[in-house]
C-alpha cells in the first residue's frame, strides 16, 4: 500500500511540475510580447523624434512667413498621420484668424472647403495644451455636433501654439479614419511641435516687421533726400546760399527745353554739375551727355572731335569717325571752356547751332544733327567780344538763357554743406567710418577766401582725409596749408570783410546746432560750448526766435 501511495505522490508532483513549466513558459510568451510591445512603442517613439528633428530643421531654415506655415501644416499632417490640416494666427486684436490649409498631398485648400469644428479649437485654445480625439463620432462631447457628422470625423489633433504665456495661434489636423499612427501618449512629442513652431512663427514674424521697418526707414529716407535735395541741392549740387537757390529754380525751369545754355564761373564752381543737372531733369536724359574742353586740344584736333572726319582727310585719318555732334545726336553736347574755340570753328559752330547741320572734316555732304548744347566758361566773353576773339552773333545764339555761379568767397553759406558732403563722401571712399572736424578747424575752413572754389575745398578735406591716419577727428593739424593767420588775412583783406563773414559763420554754427538738438538750447548751448544765457542773446541778436526753446 505504501508504494502505491508514494507512486500516486509522484504523480501528483509530477503534474504540478507539468503545470509549473506550462505556467512559466506562458509568463515567459507573454513577457517576450510584452517587451516586443515596449520596443515597438519605442521605436515608434524613437521615429517620431527623428522625424520631429527633421521637421524642426526645416522651419528654421526659411524666415518667409508664407512658406513657413505651409510648412508647419504640412508638417503636422505627416507627423500626426492626418487626412488634412489647416492654421490659424492671432490677428492684431487678439483674434483667430484663418491663414492656410492643406491636405496630405500638400495642396493648398480654400477656407470655405474647410469645415471645422470650433469646440475643438476653442478648447485646446483655452487650456494651452495638445488635444488629441479618437473616435470623434463616438466622443460624447462632439458626436453630435454638424461638422464632425458631415465629414465623418474618427480622429482630430489641435496644437495651441504659445509665446511668453499667451496663444498666438492654433494647428488643427484631422480624419477620417482611426489614427494607428498616435496616441494620447505622443503628445509631449507634439507639445514640443508645438513650441518649436510658434518660435519659427516669430522668428519670421520678426524678421517681416524688421524687413517692413527698413523697406519703411528707406523709403522714409528717399523722402526726406527729396525735401532736402529741393531745398539744399540739385543733382548732386551742394548748396543753400541764394544765389544757389536761384540756379536750382532756373535749371527747374529750363530743363525740360531745348534751349541753349551759356554756363559762367571761375574754374572749380562746378559748372560741368550744372550742365549734367539741366541733362539729367530734361527730355533728353536717357541719351547721352557727351562733354568735350574746348581749351584743351590743337584747333585741327578739335575739330576733327567735334565734327568727325573723312578716311584719308589728313595725316592719320586712317578710317572715317563720327565727331561728338554726332554722338550725342539725341542727347546734350557740353562744351567747356567755350572761350577757348577758335574763330575758324566757331563759324562751323554757329551753322550746327542754327541749321542742325555738320560737315565732317574732308566731306562735302551735309549730316543732319538734333543736339541740344549747353555752353562753358570762366572768360568774360563780352571782353573778348571787343577784343575780336569770340564771334558776337555766336555769343547771342549760346546765350540765350545765362547760369551765372558765383564763387565760394562769395556764398559762405555753401562752404559748411559742402565740406560735410565732401568729409562723408571721401570717409566712405576710404573706409574710414563716421569722421568729424573740430570746430576750430571748422572756423577756419570757413572763413578761407577759397581762390579754387568748390574744387579746392574738394581737395583739401580729401587731403586732410588722407593724411590724418586712423584719427576720427580732423583738427587744424590736418589742414597745414590753411592757418587761421592767413585765412583771417585773406578775409580781411578783401575789402574789410571779416566781421560780416565772421557773423555768417557763427549764425550758421548756431542753426546747425539748433536743428541738431530739436531747438533744445541747453543741448545745443553745450555743443557750442557757450552759456545758455549767451546762446539765447545771440539767438535773438540773429532773429532765430522761431525755435523751440527749451
Amino acid at each position: 500500500m505504501s508504494i502505491k501511495k508514494n507512486e500516486k505522490t509522484n504523480d501528483f508532483f509530477a503534474d504540478v511540475e507539468t503545470d509549473l513549466k506550462d505556467l512559466e513558459q506562458s509568463d515567459a510568451v507573454r513577457q517576450s510580447k510584452d517587451l516586443s510591445n515596449q520596443l515597438a512603442v519605442s521605436r515608434h517613439r524613437l521615429d517620431k523624434l527623428e522625424m520631429l528633428t527633421e521637421i524642426t530643421q526645416s522651419m528654421n531654415s526659411t524666415l518667409n512667413l508664407t512658406e513657413l506655415l505651409s510648412d508647419i501644416v504640412d508638417s503636422t499632417i505627416k507627423l500626426a498621420d492626418m487626412d488634412r490640416g489647416f492654421l490659424m494666427l492671432n490677428n492684431r486684436a487678439g483674434e483667430l484668424k484663418f491663414r492656410i490649409a492643406r491636405d496630405s498631398r500638400q495642396q493648398n485648400l480654400g477656407e470655405s472647403d474647410f469645415e471645422v469644428s470650433h469646440t475643438i479649437i476653442g478648447e485646446a485654445a483655452d487650456k494651452g495644451k495638445p488635444l488629441f480625439i479618437s473616435d470623434v463620432d463616438k466622443n460624447g462631447r462632439y458626436k453630435d455636433q454638424k461638422s464632425v457628422l458631415d465629414l465623418q470625423l474618427k480622429t482630430a489633433v489641435c496644437l495651441p501654439l504659445i509665446r511668453d504665456d499667451a496663444v498666438i495661434g492654433v494647428i488643427y489636423t484631422d480624419a477620417s479614419r482611426l489614427s494607428i499612427e498616435i496616441d494620447e501618449e505622443d503628445m509631449p512629442i507634439f507639445s514640443a511641435f508645438a513650441v518649436q513652431a510658434a518660435i519659427a512663427i516669430e522668428n519670421a514674424r520678426l524678421h517681416g516687421e524688421l524687413i517692413l521697418s527698413k523697406e519703411n526707414l528707406t523709403r522714409e529716407n528717399l523722402e526726406l533726400k527729396a525735401v532736402l535735395s529741393e531745398k539744399y541741392e540739385f543733382s548732386g549740387i551742394i548748396g543753400k546760399s541764394k544765389p544757389m537757390m536761384e540756379i536750382f529754380s532756373t535749371i527747374r525751369k529750363i530743363s525740360p527745353f531745348d534751349t541753349t545754355v551759356m554756363i559762367t564761373g571761375a574754374t572749380g564752381t562746378g559748372k560741368e554739375l550744372i550742365a549734367r543737372a539741366i541733362h539729367f531733369n530734361g527730355p533728353r536724359k536717357t541719351n547721352q551727355l557727351v562733354t568735350i574742353n574746348c581749351g584743351a586740344m590743337s584747333p585741327e584736333l578739335l575739330e576733327s572731335e567735334l565734327f568727325g572726319h573723312k578716311k584719308g582727310s589728313f595725316t592719320g585719318a586712317t578710317s572715317d569717325k563720327p565727331g561728338l555732334f554726332e554722338t550725342a545726336s539725341g542727347g546734350t553736347l557740353f562744351l567747356d571752356e567755350i572761350g577757348d574755340m577758335p574763330l575758324p570753328l566757331q563759324v562751323k559752330l554757329l551753322r550746327a547751332l542754327q541749321e542742325g547741320e555738320i560737315r565732317r572734316v574732308g566731306e562735302n555732304t551735309v549730316r543732319n544733327v538734333d543736339v541740344r548744347v549747353i555752353a562753358a566758361t570762366n572768360r568774360d566773353l563780352s571782353e573778348d567780344i571787343k577784343a575780336g576773339s569770340f564771334r558776337q552773333d555766336l555769343f547771342y545764339r549760346l546765350n540765350v538763357v545765362p547760369v551765372s555761379i558765383p564763387p565760394l568767397n562769395e556764398r559762405q553759406e555753401d562752404i559748411l554743406p559742402l565740406t560735410l558732403h565732401f568729409l562723408e563722401k571721401y570717409s566712405s571712399k576710404m573706409d574710414k567710418g563716421e569722421t568729424r572736424i573740430e570746430p576750430n578747424a571748422m572756423k577756419i575752413l570757413l572763413t578761407n577766401p577759397w581762390p579754387g572754389n568748390v574744387r579746392e575745398l574738394e581737395n583739401t578735406v580729401e587731403r586732410a582725409l588722407a593724411l590724418c591716419g586712423d584719427s576720427t577727428t580732423l583738427s587744424i593739424a590736418h589742414f597745414p596749408q590753411l592757418n587761421s593767420g592767413s585765412a583771417l588775412t585773406g578775409s580781411a583783406d578783401a575789402g574789410g570783410a571779416l566781421k560780416p563773414r565772421m557773423r555768417v559763420v557763427e549764425k550758421q554754427f548756431i542753426e546747425e546746432a539748433l536743428a541738431e538738438t530739436g531747438g533744445k538750447i541747453t543741448k545745443a548751448a553745450e555743443i557750442l560750448d557757450v552759456t545758455r544765457q549767451h546762446l539765447h542773446n545771440k539767438i535773438k541778436q540773429y532773429g532765430l526766435n522761431n525755435h523751440k526753446k527749451k
